[in-house]
């Protein structure tokens, strides 16, 4: 091959590689120009935004509208935000936005579940900061309240306990209720079936225990949907200090106008879907023909009482904060802080004594023997984030002391214990 032909090879593949570059940047997809470098929307934070006008128009004239908005009065806000302010608040070269107006969209998101669009319009914050504040927040409250509304209980605590359950609830020896429930979550990217529950959904684990003044004492937040319910309990801290007997429970007593002078332990109550144990109490199940002696219905009936302020207490949690009302679209790491903060906020609330959190009518209640729902339960939705985990049938492997402890209690209620409840063949003849 000559130099001439050789230069126009290679003339001839340049101009051909040149065309190809050409057509590629014609077909590239040119950048977006930006229409602002700040939205104009954003610059009227002060003057237009919901912290700066609403809250504090509502904050002087209407209390009921405050609480209504935050889930708490304006002096437990102020404390609040004393208490969580300092680590919320942000320096930069713009104005940044203030600790309130962070804690303020962090509340209004959990008590009402709005999408960041929608508290991006009424706070007039963009939606990338909106979604960096909630997660931020989340954490933080649940960093600076857990050790203040979610001490670990101690013995003397315990038996302060144990003094309501009896007192309120006709149930001595008890020191809390127990349940647990699944939180929906929209599906992780790439997470295969670790949160795929056996509803068909994906969920984390929400499991919690209570005092008789409807408080959080202990929970365990964070486990995968896809775990058995037995795993749940066996896995979490708490269960792990309830199976070695290490979570500072008083000494076995005697129970109150017993004549045996038998000692015995503290217990927890749960419903079907918790192991029977010597420190944790289950209900009795019905026999294969759908029937049961009165004795354990007694039991069952003495048990419930207790163990119902537990699904109050989650009852309150959805209707306060509707959150839950709804499947909740966000990385389960920031999942578990928003459940964990709603925890927190739940006891903080209670603590603080705000009268509008819940009443009376709120809750379930026994007028002259007779169970009237509370009303969470018409404002908790059936599809809502918490749902209840799967009941076992049966007490499975449970230990001979724990059948007969449970066995012990039975005609303990049966017998000179029921002086505590004395009520309590009523409202088993009127069930039957």
């Amino acid at each position: 091959m000559s130099d001439v032909e050789v230069k126009a090879l290679l003339l001839g593949s340049t101009a051909t590689l040149l065309s190809i570059k050409l057509k590629l940047k014609s077909t590239k997809k040119t950048r977006k120009r930006k229409r602002f470098g700040i939205h104009p929307m954003l610059l009227q934070r002060k003057s237009q935004g919901f912290y700066d006008n609403l809250i504090n128009e509502i904050r002087i004239h209407d209390p009921y509208m405050f609480f209504n908005f935050t889930r708490m009065s304006s002096s437990s806000f102020d404390k609040l935000l004393s208490l969580v302010g300092p680590d919320i608040a942000k320096k930069s070269l713009r104005e940044s936005i203030s600790p309130g107006c962070r804690l303020a969209i962090t509340l209004r998101f959990l008590a009402t579940g709005d999408s960041y669009p929608s508290l991006s319009y009424s706070f007039r914050v963009a939606v990338p900061t909106i979604c960096n504040i909630i997660r931020e927040t989340c954490l933080v409250l649940w960093n600076v309240l857990f050790p203040i509304v979610l001490k670990t209980p101690n013995e003397e605590m315990l038996k302060k306990f144990e003094k309501e359950f009896c007192t309120k609830w006709s149930l001595p020896n008890c020191v809390g209720a127990i349940d647990g429930k699944h939180v929906t979550i929209q599906a992780p990217y790439k997470s295969g079936s670790t949160f795929f529950n056996y509803k068909k959904n994906f969920s984390i684990v929400l499991l919690g225990v209570c005092n008789a003044d409807y408080m959080f004492t202990y929970v365990d937040i964070g486990a995968y949907g896809s775990q058995s319910d037995g795993g749940v309990l066996n896995q979490s801290q708490f269960g792990q200090k309830l199976s070695t007997n290490s979570l500072n429970l008083p000494s076995p007593k005697l129970l109150p106008v017993s004549s045996n002078g038998l000692q015995i332990p503290h217990f927890f109550v749960g419903d079907e879907a918790f192991p029977l144990r010597s420190n944790l109490m289950r209900p009795y199940s019905k026999g294969r023909n759908g029937t049961m002696p009165e004795d354990e219905k007694i039991f069952n009936y003495r048990l419930s009482r207790a163990r119902r302020i537990i699904e109050n207490v989650f009852g309150i949690l959805v209707a306060r904060f509707r959150i839950f009302h709804r499947t909740i679209n966000a990385f389960p790491e920031t999942v578990d802080n928003i459940v964990k903060a709603c925890v927190c906020l739940h006891n903080y609330i209670r603590m603080e004594n705000n009268e509008c959190y819940f009443q009376n009518e709120d809750i379930d209640r026994e007028v002259d023997g007779k169970l009237i729902s509370g009303r969470w339960r018409t404002e908790a939705p059936v599809d809502g984030a918490l749902t209840n985990l799967r009941l076992r049938l049966g007490a499975r492997n449970s230990g001979e002391t724990a059948l007969a402890m449970r066995t012990y209690l039975k005609e303990y209620f049966n017998g000179s214990g029921a002086s505590l409840a004395p009520w309590q063949w009523n409202v088993i003849n009127k069930t039957n």
